[in-house]
This record gives structure tokens, C-alpha cells and sequence, in this order.
């Protein structure tokens, strides 16, 4: 198995962080869902003769549920309102350094984290992306990405990731009222199967505590 650095386990991180969750009941699912992709390859063999191969690639979604004590409403505005998310945003040691939100259909949101001082210096990491739909209380579906501090598309490979690393990652956050409590599932499309998608997986699952743990003083 390929060796990721730690570098590339805090990038994939920050794009699983904007997944916002509330402190009570630790109840965690992950599932996969997804289909198979076929690539098609050709090397030439002797002469003019072509010889195609065929790869595999498996494509599969990221997939967690959790069920928390704290209503709808308020998860909703831990999500959509900067001052909440930055008390959250990024994985453990990590902190949130800016946080821009244009909540609506096209708007653009910009988060950045800040590594702690012994790791790169302190370097900070920028995600950005575009609310595709919203419906109040229910769901927000919205892209992600690596970015600069304005919020511009920076492609992977200038940051030295792996080639399954994604550009874009469409994503979804689906809100369920349990009674007194909310069920939230945060959903990234069409992952590579491989050391990266479970990486983004562990990522992921930081922030969440993070943001149980903020919540919990409030």
C-alpha cells in the first residue's frame, strides 16, 4: 500500500471537515454505497499492433450518520453561521482561522484551518465551494475543494496529492428531527476506494468530535 504523508492526511481532512454534528448521544454509522468504473488503457505492443487493457477503478461514497442531542434548528445554524463553524472546523490540534459564508443557492463559502506550530509551521489550509440546494432544516448539498484564501480552485497535483485525489467532491448534508434530538448525514460522492477515501473517512470523524466537544460548553 502506497505511504501517504502527513501533509496529505491534513489536506484530505480538510476537505472532510465541513461536516457539522452535535454533543449528546455518540451514535456513529458508516456505510458505502457506489458503483465500479471501468478505464480503458492502450500500450503499444510490436509494430503498429495496439493492445488495450482494462482497469478496475471501484468508486464509492463516504457515508456517516450520526445522532445527537441538540434540535434541528440549532445544528442548522452551527452549519450556516461562521462564528459556530470555526469552533469546530478542522481536524484534532487544528484550528479554524477565517470562515466566510454566502448561505444561499450559488454562494460560496470559504473555510481555513491552521495547522499547530510544530507541524509545517503552522501552515494554513483553505476548502471552498458552492451551495448547489438548500432546504431549510432538511438539506444542503454543496461542492468542495482545496483553495486559496480567496477561495479559488487549486488542483491537487500543485500540492504534491496522489493522482486519485479529487478536484471537486459533490457532498450532502441531510437533517432528520428525532424527537429532541437530530439525525445528520453528511454524504461525499464518488470517492476512489483506497487509502485516501478511508484517510478523508478519518478526517471526517475528527471534526465531528471537535464539534460535539465545542458544543457541549455551549
Amino acid at each position: 500500500m502506497k505511504t501517504i504523508n502527513s501533509a496529505t492526511f491534513v489536506v484530505c481532512a480538510a476537505l472532510a471537515a465541513p461536516l457539522i454534528f452535535f454533543s449528546g448521544d455518540k451514535s456513529t454509522r458508516a456505510e458505502t454505497g457506489g458503483s465500479s468504473a471501468t478505464v480503458q488503457k492502450q500500450t503499444q505492443a510490436k509494430g503498429n499492433n495496439m493492445t488495450t487493457s482494462t482497469i478496475s477503478v471501484e468508486k464509492r461514497d463516504l457515508v456517516i450518520t450520526r445522532v445527537f442531542d441538540a434540535p434541528v434548528e440549532t445544528v442548522w445554524k452551527a452549519w450556516t453561521e461562521p462564528e459556530h463553524v470555526m469552533r469546530w472546523w478542522g481536524p484534532a490540534n487544528f484550528t479554524a482561522c477565517e470562515c466566510k459564508i454566502d448561505f444561499r443557492v450559488g454562494g460560496k463559502y470559504v473555510f481555513c484551518m491552521r495547522a499547530p506550530k510544530e507541524f509545517q509551521d503552522g501552515k494554513e489550509f483553505y476548502t471552498a465551494g458552492i451551495y448547489k440546494k438548500i432546504v431549510p432544516l432538511k438539506l444542503i448539498e454543496y461542492s468542495q475543494g482545496l483553495s486559496d484564501k480567496d477561495g479559488n480552485r487549486i488542483d491537487p497535483a500543485t500540492m504534491g496529492m496522489p493522482p486519485d485525489f479529487p478536484k471537486e467532491i459533490p457532498s450532502a448534508l441531510a437533517f432528520k428531527r428525532v424527537g429532541d434530538k437530530t439525525e445528520l448525514t453528511v454524504t461525499e460522492y464518488g470517492w476512489t476506494v483506497g487509502q485516501m477515501r478511508e484517510m478523508s473517512e478519518s478526517g471526517m470523524n475528527e471534526c465531528l468530535d471537535k464539534l460535539a466537544a465545542a458544543l457541549a460548553k455551549h
